[in-house]
């Protein structure tokens, strides 16, 4: 198959496609003499993978470890692991913050609709974003000391 249809089954652009070329995720594909690059099956479920382990939330450069590992006949299962639990625990860092930011929404609207008043200060409600971002700010501050 050509770029076109393969970015069309991975349901990615063909700027994708060649971006991941570049980044060394997908290999250099086979060229038609007419210079048009040929693809298979084996880079379809290649580029898949590459979007389900996004999907997930690695990044590419870990992503590009796991393939080449993969490639070279390793399994990079442990890696895997220890990657994936390094996201679990962001994961849960950043649904604890949510959950702070939620509830602290939550009471300033409760607050704001018991006020009566047609409306309320950008003030109130920046004030509110700022104090949801401190607990990373904390974090960024514990892991610098």
């Amino acid at each position: 198959m050509q770029i076109g249809e393969l970015a069309r089954r991975a349901n990615v652009t063909v700027q994708t496609v060649r971006f991941y070329e570049r980044q060394g995720l997908l290999p250099e594909p086979e060229r038609k003499e007419s210079g048009y690059r040929v693809y298979g099956e084996k880079e379809l479920e290649r580029l898949l993978f590459i979007r389900q382990a996004q999907a997930l939330g690695f990044s590419l450069n870990e992503i590009k470890v796991i393939l080449q590992m993969r490639g070279q006949g390793e399994c990079p299962c442990g890696e895997v692991l220890i990657m994936a639990k390094k996201h679990l625990a962001a994961v849960d860092n950043q649904i604890r913050r949510l959950t702070k930011f939620r509830n602290e929404l939550g009471q300033a609207v409760k607050k704001w609709e018991r006020s009566g008043l047609p409306t309320l200060s950008a003030e109130a409600f920046c004030t509110l974003i700022q104090n949801a971002n401190t607990g990373r700010n904390q974090k960024r501050q514990a892991e610098q000391d």
